[in-house]
């Protein structure tokens, strides 16, 4: 049989058995294999039994009409196309056969070249159809598989649908996202929602609006994922109708924002390095000449003051300059592959009692089988020492430090994230300049420093009573 239709098989039912034999004579002879009945409660039966792609009826029998018969049918096998066999045509039985779906009919007598015709035209339908379903199908997968979120929103910012990267890119399957009221703006980070709310109700406002936005989302898991939100104008809708729903993607761009703050970072480092190494060199002799001034002028006044004070502001600087030395210092870097989970652990076991003395509310939440890194290991653990020690002396007795390590598509992140009581830095760049006083004022400087020389990055946020310091690094490609 051609075409497919050995798969399914053609129903003819009429009363007169000359007239099944004619139709069913002209099947065969088109690779077909039809089944027969004059009787339509038989063909009813097998209806009920098997599959029918077509089936040509009668309208007028006498133990049940056509045109019930092909409702009954169309009832049982919706995808089952109808031709309705007449003599006596009438506008109230084709308005009739309209309604229950015929797809053609043959008025008797025909020929068996009409009958032919009716088989070709519904084997082009049927080719047709399934080029629409493959088509579809193809969009369904491109659509539901592509890397970016796509999503259509409703007016009360309620998911009409989002696509099955909803999982890969927020965590969330897409059940989820839509049946949880408010998802859609909750994953939003609270310092970019109000900017991004009033586009996406311009948007409702203006059928012409589009607009592109960066906005934070927040992971499942916690982490914040840096995207790129694209609103499409409802160019088909009139000016004057009201929008229901807007469409939209997000792409995910932390791996670029990632590598802009690397290069940046890069730039500052090496601007700094270059400055730095100049002022120390420029200022290293006079500043000794000035303290052993001081000193002597000390000894000899030993009741002024002021030779105090030069020679303790005169220190100061030396301990400045000692601090930029060694934040200039070439450190070896040993790299191999390694497991970022692992040395996360063996981090923390360390450090356990000096989180317990703490009285720390301590979670780890590590991606289980995340690539391993190509890094040194010990220098790994020096950097996460140096930020749970920073976590834990920033929190008070029995706050919470969270530890959580996730991936993107070309780096491995280690999350610290921590409670912080004081007002917001107003300049957190300077965490990582290595010109603050303290003895543990280097930890941070050299932490973003250890990561630079391994093609990773140190980055800080502060959002709602916490602080967050990710050190990332590429994967082991």
């Amino acid at each position: 049989m051609t075409n497919g239709l050995d798969r399914e098989g053609i129903l003819v039912v009429d009363d007169e058995r000359w007239l099944c034999e004619i139709v069913g004579e002209v099947l065969r002879a088109e690779g077909c294999q039809p089944v027969i009945f004059t009787n339509p409660n038989e063909a009813l039966d097998a209806i009920e039994r098997h599959s029918f792609a077509l089936a040509f009826i009668d309208i007028n029998m006498p133990e049940m009409s056509g045109l019930e018969l092909a409702s009954r049918i169309k009832a049982c096998n919706p995808h089952c196309e109808v031709v309705i066999m007449t003599a006596y045509a009438s506008i109230e039985n084709a308005v009739q056969a309209i309604k229950i779906g015929a797809s053609d009919f043959l008025r008797k007598p025909f020929s068996t070249g009409e009958v032919g015709f009716c088989l070709r035209q519904f084997q082009e339908r049927k080719a047709l159809r399934e080029r629409a379903s493959r088509a579809e199908e193809r969009y369904f997968r491109l659509v539901q598989n592509i890397p970016m979120l796509i999503f259509r929103l409703r007016r009360n910012f309620g998911l009409d649908f989002i696509n099955q990267a909803c999982l890969s890119i927020l965590g969330y399957t897409a059940k989820e996202a839509m049946h949880t009221a408010g998802w859609f703006m909750e994953r939003i980070c609270a310092e970019d929602q109000p900017k991004t709310r009033n586009l996406l109700q311009c948007a409702f406002d203006s059928s012409s609006l589009s607009f592109t936005v960066e906005c934070r989302l927040a992971h499942k898991d916690g982490h914040m994922v840096h995207g790129l939100l694209k609103c499409i104008s409802n160019t088909g809708c009139r000016a004057e109708e009201e929008i229901e729903c807007i469409e939209g993607i997000i792409l995910d761009i932390t791996d670029r924002v990632l590598l802009e703050k690397t290069l940046v970072q890069r730039e500052k480092l090496n601007t700094l390095g270059a400055i730095a190494a100049e002022v120390a060199h420029e200022i290293r002799n006079p500043l000794v000449c000035i303290g052993g001034f001081a000193r002597r002028l000390q000894k000899k006044l030993p009741d002024a003051p002021e030779a105090g004070i030069i020679l303790k502001e005169s220190e100061r600087l030396e301990k400045i300059l000692d601090r930029i030395r060694d934040y200039l210092t070439p450190v070896a870097i040993c790299r191999r592959e390694c497991s970022i989970n692992e040395v996360i652990t063996q981090c923390a076991e360390l450090l356990s009692p000096y989180i317990q003395e703490k009285a720390a509310t301590f979670r780890m939440d590590l991606k289980e089988n995340i690539p391993a890194v190509f890094a040194d290991p010990d220098v790994l653990a020096q950097v996460s020492i140096n930020l749970i020690r920073n976590a834990l002396a920033a929190i008070q007795r029995g706050g919470e430090l969270v530890i959580r390590t996730f991936e993107t598509d070309q780096n491995i992140h280690i999350e610290f994230r921590n409670e912080a009581a004081g007002a917001r830095l107003k300049k957190p760049e300077l965490l990582f300049l290595p010109f603050d006083e303290g003895g543990e004022s280097i930890g941070l400087p050299l932490c973003y420093r250890l990561l630079k020389n391994m093609g990773g990055l140190l980055s800080f946020d502060q959002e709602d009573g916490h602080v967050t310091f990710t050190a990332s690094v590429p994967k082991n490609c």
